[in-house]
Formats: structure tokens, sequence, C-alpha cells
């Protein structure tokens, strides 16, 4: 539960991160989508959190890393220190916010897994 817990603090930093620069980027950061429990979770749904994950999340934060990283380039050498640090901060929380969907999913996964071999082994049952 802790992982959950957070990545929900991590999607809040972000989005609070992404509303406070909104004067140094037009760039919106991707919500990060929902990761099921895989103590309950069934297998259709950690398939389509999977899914979610590869086919939307990632290549969002992708180009919200190329957004930012654009108008970084674009503004160029009159760019104050603020704004590059401010830059700078949303490219890393990005990669920090994959990376907590990335764990928070392997845990998930790990956790049906557990329950599936539980079931499977009559002995564990006993």
């Amino acid at each position: 539960m802790s992982a959950i817990r957070t990545l929900l603090t991590s999607v809040f930093i972000l989005s609070t991160i992404t509303l406070t620069a909104e004067a140094a980027t037009s760039c919106r950061a991707p919500l990060a989508p929902s990761i099921p429990n895989g103590v309950t979770a069934e297998k259709t749904e950690i398939l389509a959190a999977l899914k979610a994950i590869k086919k939307d999340f990632q290549p969002a934060i992708k180009n919200f890393q190329n957004c930012v990283a654009t108008e970084k380039e674009a503004v160029g050498d009159v760019a104050t220190k603020a704004q590059i640090a401010e830059w700078d901060m949303l490219y890393d929380a990005a990669y920090g916010l994959e990376t907590q969907v990335a764990e928070a999913m392997n845990v998930a996964i790990r956790a049906y897994k557990a329950r599936i071999a539980d079931k499977a082994d009559p002995k564990k049952s006993e």
C-alpha cells in the first residue's frame, strides 16, 4: 500500500509543480494511470493497466519531457536561472513519476502472481 500512497503523493506533487510552472511552460504533465491492487485484481485488470502504461502513459511522459526540453531550448540563453531550474525540476519530476508508476505496477504484478501461486499450491491453502 505504501507504493500506491507514494504514487499518489508524486502525482499530487507533479500536478502542483505543473500548475505553479504555468508561467514557465505550456507543457502539461499526464496523469498517472490507475494501478490495480494485485491482491484482488483479475488478470484482465492487470493487463489493462499494463496496456494503459505502455500505450498511453509512457508516451505521454516522453511527450511532456520533450515539450519541456523544447521550450527550454527555444528560450535559450535568455532564460533565467529560475526558469532553467523549473524546467529541470519538471523534467526530473516526470521521470520520477514514470519510475514510481512502474514500481507500483511491479508491486501489483508480484502480488497478483503470489495470489495465483497460492491458489495453485494446495499445500498453502491448508
